[in-house]
């Protein structure tokens, strides 16, 4: 049997309101290796969701479990370490040195996607650590297709574009004939970040303009700011066209899906990458209006439906000008088909075993 260390972000005892994209993404993969036949040994990455005495500690330790680890199992067990670089750069850079020097090969994963402003903005000696991730593992796979071609024009080297993906089994057929009133939809984290008061505003504005049109938001979020939420609703007296779920179930979240219009996302999260609920919007035909931070232009592959500033307006321009056109099918179509094409299961799948494979 062959065998991969994981060196990843699991939500090993984080509580579920702080489980991410980026833990969704590595149970994935997770999945994709055991259902390739590989045994995957865990290694999981130290987080804060249990105190920082026991963050410092495991920070300490989880080396040590990496050059034990590597060593037991042995120099033809590759080591997959998934990475975050930014403020923890050197210490990928530790655990990419311990593989090597017992004698494995590396997987560095980029995941988020701030890694090219991280580097433009970094100092000589960030950079060069940032550099050896990028360079040193024998591959290197990035969340983004930007980060392909960053590498490429900076050192002339080819890395692989390792996608997001949804599950084959949640592609159902695209139904276009859904009901109205025209239905925005956001499910995810419900934090300042991702600019949900903008979405509101579009709300706010899209009836302005004579559009019968309601708002699901479905996550979590904390008392605080969905009182600063509620007080934006009430103030622009749209209380009965928004409803706030909290977090559901992902079930849940798919039949509001394939009932909606528009996934409004306005996102300035600092390290969003190639966004889990983006690609799940698209593949339920639902068309995205999104910002430009990550990866959203390239997974969108559109730039009708891409807005270049956080300014209400213009979202709400992007949905009333498809809506005057009667261009709602063309673009569900559109977001349907890429991701049909590019982030399912099966696809990226076989892509990323390709990869592995040629380390064995």
């Amino acid at each position: 049997m062959k065998k991969i260390i994981f060196y990843a972000p699991l939500g090993k005892n984080t509580p579920p309101d702080k489980i991410g994209g980026a833990e969704a993404g590595c149970l994935k993969t997770k999945k994709i290796y055991e259902n390739a036949g590989f045994l995957v040994v865990v290694i999981d990455k130290p987080a804060m969701s249990q105190g920082r005495l026991r963050f410092l500690i495991e920070m300490l330790i989880t080396p040590i479990k990496m050059l034990f680890t590597a060593l037991r199992e042995g120099k033809k067990t590759p080591v997959h370490i998934v990475g975050f670089y930014t403020k923890i750069a050197k210490y990928e850079w530790l655990l990419m040195k311990i593989a090597h020097f017992c004698g494995n090969k590396v997987i560095y994963e980029l995941r988020n996607g701030s890694m090219i402003t991280t580097y433009e903005e970094g100092s000589d000696k960030y950079r060069k650590t940032l550099e050896d991730l990028l360079l040193q593992p024998e591959i290197v796979l990035c969340q983004g297709q930007e980060y392909v071609d960053f590498i490429r024009s900076n050192w002339n080297v080819e890395r692989s574009y390792y996608p997001n993906y949804i599950m084959d089994d949640f592609m159902k057929d695209n139904e276009l004939k859904r009901p109205h009133p025209l239905r925005l939809i956001y499910f995810g984290r419900v934090t300042k970040s991702k600019n949900i008061d903008i979405i509101i505003t579009v709300l706010y504005l899209i009836r302005k303009r004579g559009i019968d049109a309601i708002l699901d938001v479905i996550g979590g979020y904390d008392d605080e700011y969905k009182k600063y939420l509620d007080n934006i609703v009430s103030t622009k007296g749209i209380d009965k066209y928004v409803s706030f779920y909290g977090r559901k179930p992902f079930r849940f979240i798919a039949e509001k899906l394939r009932k909606s219009h528009y996934f409004v996302f306005p996102s300035t999260e600092k390290q969003e990458g190639h966004s889990n609920s983006l690609t799940e919007a698209m593949g339920c035909g639902v068309v995205p209006i999104v910002s430009t931070v990550g990866f959203n232009c390239s997974i969108c592959g559109c730039d009708e439906l891409v807005v270049n500033e956080i300014d209400a307006e213009d979202f709400a321009n992007k949905i009333i000008r498809i809506e005057n056109n009667n261009e709602w099918a063309k673009y569900s179509n559109l977001v349907y088909d890429r991701v049909k094409a590019n982030f399912t299961q099966s696809i990226v799948s076989k892509k990323l075993i390709g990869h592995i494979d040629k380390l064995f």
